[in-house]
């Protein structure tokens, strides 16, 4: 099944953060510049920051990676469903669309039209579900042209 991978990223401490924390901070005492001492006493040291940054990062990236691998699951399941049938034809369809980015909630979101018919099985191939037709067979049903609009109020434009 087509995915792509998620490479990993670690944090890196630049001037530039450190530089933006230190503004952060200032910001933080010109709010109450009646506390500005009180609010001092309480700011950590920028590497303090810089650290807990950086393990902030890391805990972040793991849940993130945690909770796409629970999406995945989910897919992959919801796949098993189906019957052996309708199970390739859509592991063809995905596979066959590079334009869907191989991530599971693009799985899902096909699956799920799938499910709710925005997607149908044809001849053993997926297929999107027709929802507009075109101007000439509007036309050969008999609707003829669409009506003029009368702007606002009715009045003639």
């Amino acid at each position: 099944m087509r995915f792509t991978r998620r490479p990993r990223t670690p944090y890196i401490v630049t001037d530039r953060k450190r530089a933006a924390a230190r503004r952060l901070q200032q910001r933080q005492r010109d709010a109450l510049p009646l506390l500005a001492d009180i609010v001092a006493e309480q700011q950590p040291g920028i590497d303090q920051l810089m650290h807990d940054r950086v393990q902030a990062w890391g805990a972040s990236e793991q849940n993130t990676r945690n909770w796409q691998a629970r999406r995945w699951r989910e897919a992959r399941q919801l796949l098993q469903a189906y019957n052996p049938g309708t199970r390739q034809a859509l592991l063809k369809y995905w596979n066959g669309h590079r334009w869907l980015p191989g991530d599971a909630s693009y799985l899902l979101d096909m699956l799920h039209g799938f499910k709710h018919g925005r997607l149908i099985l044809i001849e053993g191939a997926i297929q999107p579900a027709r929802t507009v037709i075109s101007t000439a067979e509007a036309a050969a049903v008999g609707w003829g042209r669409k009506p003029l609009s009368r702007g606002w109020f009715g009045k003639s434009a």
